[in-house]
């Protein structure tokens, strides 16, 4: 991974009824992030000392909370962010905490809305699913959860996952996505398909043939419902001639309906 060169602010309101501080982006043609739910932050300026700078300068500009560089409590490791959206920049995170909850004042040319989210509704799986967000393919769903009716996903999402340790209570990595994969295989055989080839590798990816075209519609429905447990994968592509999952360590499995 490259180095960071960009940092967001995750305030966290400690108490009784914990919450973090979220922006919505305000709209912008030009912008791949625009309208969606993020940390505030941004990319280092020259005059930043650090990004640790630049995550409490960009947090000053969008919200108007001026926060000291004691209030941080901790470096979350770097992660890329718009992977899907094509323009990849690597980002630091920084968690800064707070006694309560802070007023906002909001640049309109960065923010359009802005929300202290309580941490229970992260930790409640019911409101995690599988989901198609806008300006991407409508058979692609992503790990999400539906924030006043905008989807929060992509880097925020997993940032969260992880400063909270969602996925720590069951298998982690590659475990997660070939076993999402497996049940996901299941689901196609109970659907009438039938098995042509069992998991085997090709050029690096698992892949497993069935017979018969992929249920689309079924197979989205199925998977993209709320359940039990938070998704433990990174995205889901579906189509009638295959089914892509990749994990949450970025690994990519792949079911194949079977040609002729």
């Amino acid at each position: 991974m490259t180095e960071p060169e960009a940092a967001v602010a995750i305030v966290h309101a400690r108490g009784r009824d914990e919450s973090v501080l979220l922006i919505r982006r305000t709209e912008r043609p030009d912008d791949p992030w625009s309208g969606h739910w993020s940390f505030p932050g941004g990319r280092r300026d020259p005059e930043d000392k650090d990004l640790v700078d630049t995550a409490l300068r960009e947090l000053g500009e969008e919200c108007g909370i001026h926060l000291g560089r004691a209030s941080l409590e901790a470096s979350l490791p770097p992660a890329a962010a718009g992977r899907r959206v094509g323009r990849v920049i690597t980002v630091a995170p920084f968690l800064f905490g707070s006694d309560s909850e802070l007023p906002t004042i909001l640049d309109p040319n960065e923010a359009a809305d802005a929300r202290w989210i309580p941490l229970s509704l992260f930790r409640d799986p019911a409101q995690h699913s599988l989901r198609s967000v806008p300006r991407l393919p409508q058979e692609m769903a992503f790990p999400a959860i539906e924030l006043n009716g905008v989807p929060l996903w992509g880097f925020t999402y997993r940032v969260i996952t992880e400063w909270l340790g969602l996925h720590s209570t069951g298998p982690t990595g590659e475990q997660t996505g070939f076993a999402a994969a497996r049940m996901l295989l299941e689901f196609l055989l109970a659907q009438g398909l039938t098995l042509e080839q069992t998991w085997s590798e090709r050029g690096g990816v698992p892949v497993a043939v069935v017979k018969g075209p992929i249920p689309v519609s079924q197979v989205l429905e199925r998977f993209s419902a709320p359940g039990r447990q938070i998704p433990a994968i990174s995205v889901l592509e579906v189509r009638p001639e295959s089914v892509r999952i990749i994990g949450l360590a970025q690994e990519e499995y792949l079911i194949e309906a079977a040609r002729g």
